[in-house]
């Protein structure tokens, strides 16, 4: 039995406050794990980084009328790679590769990155297209997100 002196919390209270607890963890937690996805993805956008690099400095080397010469595992481009277990997955496409007569300005290529496997984020895609220009200059695009809320 308490004293007159002596105060504590009455179970009304108690409840009170871990109800206010429990709605705060509901809100925050869907926003949390979105931020952990979103954050995990960096990785796999940072992978068209190499391919990007080294595609461009081929095409400055090669020119844009050779520029599909430059495709993967040749003139210092990375292999074509698939998404696996802690590996991303990188591919260079384009309507360059298709094209049977020679390459103009406007042309277009595009690098994807797939999410590794074992990811949260597995199947998800980043792609990046660039246009040829004159003079072996490359116009990338902002990059699209298979998932718009992981850009």
């Amino acid at each position: 039995m308490l004293k007159e002196n002596e105060k504590g919390f009455s179970l009304v209270e108690l409840m009170v406050v871990l109800a206010v607890v429990s709605l705060l963890a509901m809100l925050t937690l869907p926003t949390y794990r979105n931020f952990i996805l979103k954050a995990e993805f960096i990785e796999t956008k940072m992978a068209i980084g190499a391919v990007k690099v080294s595609f461009e400095v081929c095409v400055q080397n090669m020119g844009l009328a050779k520029a599909k010469l430059c495709s993967h595992s040749r003139y210092g481009i990375p292999g074509k790679s698939q998404a696996a277990e802690g590996m991303v997955g990188v591919e260079l496409a384009g309507d360059i590769y298709d094209k049977t007569g020679a390459l103009a300005e406007d042309d277009k290529v595009t690098i994807t990155a797939t999410a590794p496997t074992d990811s949260g984020n597995q199947g998800e895609t980043y792609t990046l297209t660039g246009e040829l220009k004159a003079g072996g200059r490359i116009e990338w695009d902002d990059g699209v997100c298979s998932k718009a809320e992981l850009c």
